[in-house]
């Protein structure tokens, strides 16, 4: 199984304008990482100081793509491995910084229990070892001998590592950084290079020190086709602030 990942290789300064100095930007290497070994599959120039954790990889069915921020005001996507650039937004001056991205991924898995009762359920974030099939142990009490048995059964997944058709974005609009907010995005057509933004939690803040795949908590999304599927709920750990006279929750910055 391989993964991409991305990191600076190169600092770039650049001319000064209006006879001021201006800030460097980055050349960043985009690696491709399998059984233990790494090799460089492509560049992009960051027009910023730091890369953050602007780069994210994904699938969607057999392809391969990345979150990017080529322009430190803009979500981009590439094609992986050839690096090409997708499109997604475009630079603006007063638009939305990132500075982190998330795509959550999942499997399908299958129990089957003593009685050999089939159970399906979903892992979000699966780890490595919930990718391979395994035999789990079972100790049911035995009627006849009054004991309890050790019986194993197999567990298994049932798809491959699949990706959420929507992932997250943080960072802040040109001026408020003074914390990291949270945003959605709408990965649902990346192959024709459109990623749609919207800030539908409202204006909330990362805790200081917490990345954004730690902040979200997807253990109770199942995301079943039905719109009325009752398991469509995330939980994201944010920073609030409140009046301590009134007790009112104060939304935005101060």
């Amino acid at each position: 199984m391989h993964t991409y990942s991305a990191k600076v290789i190169d600092k770039i300064e650049n001319p000064p304008r209006d006879g001021q100095r201006t800030w460097h930007s980055i050349k960043v290497g985009v690696f491709r990482a399998e059984e233990g070994k790494e090799e460089q599959v492509g560049e992009y120039i960051r027009n910023y100081t730091t890369l953050f954790s602007t780069f994210c990889y994904f699938r969607q069915g057999d392809k391969e793509y990345a979150l990017y921020s080529p322009n430190y005001t803009a979500t981009r996507v590439m094609e992986l491995p050839s690096c090409k650039d997708l499109g997604g937004e475009e630079p603006n001056a007063a638009g939305f910084c990132p500075t982190d991205f998330y795509v959550p991924s999942y499997i399908d898995f299958e129990n089957v229990y003593p009685d050999d009762r089939i159970e399906r359920r979903r892992i979000n974030n699966p780890s490595p070892e919930n990718l391979l099939p395994k035999m789990v142990k079972y100790y049911p009490f035995d009627k006849q001998t009054g004991k309890a048995q050790e019986v194993e059964k197999p567990s298994y997944p049932v798809s491959p590592h699949l990706y959420y058709p929507f992932g997250f974005v943080a960072g802040c609009v040109w001026g408020d950084d003074i914390s990291w907010k949270v945003q959605h995005l709408d990965l649902s057509e990346v192959n024709r290079g459109i990623i749609k933004r919207d800030d539908r939690f409202g204006y909330i803040e990362l805790l200081d020190n917490m990345n954004l795949r730690e902040a979200i908590n997807m253990s109770e999304y199942l995301f079943y086709p039905d719109a009325n599927d009752p398991y469509r709920h995330i939980t994201i750990t944010a920073k609030q602030k409140f009046n301590l006279l009134t007790g009112k929750r104060l939304d935005g910055p101060d």
